[in-house]
C-alpha cells in the first residue's frame, strides 16, 4: 500500500540527487507521493570540476525555488549535503547515504591514493556482469544487487567515472545551517550502517533501499517534512 501524503504540509520544492548516476527512476515510487518533487539530471562535469564547484553550479539552479528540501540516495545524498552550502535549505535527507567522508568504509579510504584511476572504470564490463541481476528472479532472490544492477544500467559513463573519483578523494565535510535526516538499510554493505549514526533504520534494508522499500522512504521523507513544519510553526 503507498503512503498517503494528501493533506499533508509540503515545501515548494523537494530536490533529491540520484545514486551514482543513476537516473530518476531510482525515486520512481517517491514521485506518486511527492508531486513537488524534482530528481536533477547529472549534468557532465567540467575537466577541473572538484566536489564542490560541480555542486555549486547545481546548486545556482535553485536559488529562487523558494523553500526547499534537498537529499539524495547514496552520493546523491553527499551531493546534496554539498549543495545545501550554497542555498538554504530547510532541511537535508540521506537516503542509504552518510554525513561525512570519516563514515566512509575502510576500504574506500585506503583506496583514496588511486582516486586518479577511476578514470579507467571497466563500466561495460560491469554492465555485463550485472545483466543476470535485471532478469524477475533476481528482482525476488536478491533486491538489493537488483537494486544496484539498475543504478549501472543506464548512467553516464563519464559522470560515473568522475562520480567515483569524488567518492575517493572526498575528504571535507560540509556545513549547512539546516537539520540533516538520515535513513539507512540495516544490511547496506556500499556504506555500511555501523560507520554511520542515522535515525532510522530499515530492517533487511540494503543500499538502494529507495527501490527495495520506497514505503519507508516516502514516509520517512514526510516525517522529515512534518517536522520542519511544525519548527517553522514554533
Amino acid at each position: 500500500m503507498g503512503y498517503s501524503t494528501m493533506g499533508k504540509p509540503k515545501p515548494s520544492t523537494l530536490i533529491l540527487f540520484s545514486g551514482l548516476a543513476a537516473d530518476d527512476s531510482v525515486f520512481a515510487f517517491q514521485r506518486h507521493a511527492f508531486p513537488q518533487l524534482v530528481v536533477p539530471k547529472w549534468p557532465k562535469p567540467q575537466g577541473d570540476d572538484t566536489l564542490d564547484t560541480y555542486s555549486e553550479r547545481l546548486a545556482h539552479e535553485w536559488r529562487t525555488s523558494g523553500d526547499i528540501v534537498v537529499g539524495g540516495a547514496s552520493f546523491g545524498g553527499i551531493v546534496a549535503l554539498h549543495v545545501a552550502k550554497h542555498l538554504d535549505p530547510k532541511a537535508v535527507i540521506l537516503i542509504g547515504s552518510i554525513r561525512s567522508p570519516a563514515e566512509l568504509p575502510h576500504l574506500v579510504r585506503c583506496l583514496r591514493p588511486f582516486a586518479i584511476l577511476a578514470r579507467f572504470a571497466p563500466l561495460r564490463l560491469l554492465k555485463l556482469c550485472c545483466l543476470p541481476l535485471h532478469l524477475s528472479i533476481a528482482r525476488r532472490l536478491v533486491p538489493h544487487l537488483h537494486g544496484l544492477a539498475r543504478q549501472f544500467q543506464g548512467c553516464d559513463p563519464v559522470v560515473f567515472r568522475w562520480s567515483l573519483a569524488r567518492i575517493l578523494d572526498w575528504s571535507s565535510t560540509p556545513t549547512a545551517n539546516c537539520p540533516t535526516f538520515q535513513i539507512h538499510g540495516e544490511r547496506d554493505f556500499v556504506l555500511p550502517r555501523r560507520y554511520t549514526n542515522p535515525d532510522r533504520v530499515i530492517r533487511g534494508g540494503g543500499h538502494v533501499i529507495s527501490l527495495t522499500h520506497p514505503s519507508q522512504v516516502t514516509e520517512f521523507i514526510q516525517f522529515t517534512l512534518d517536522q520542519i513544519s511544525e519548527g517553522a510553526g514554533d
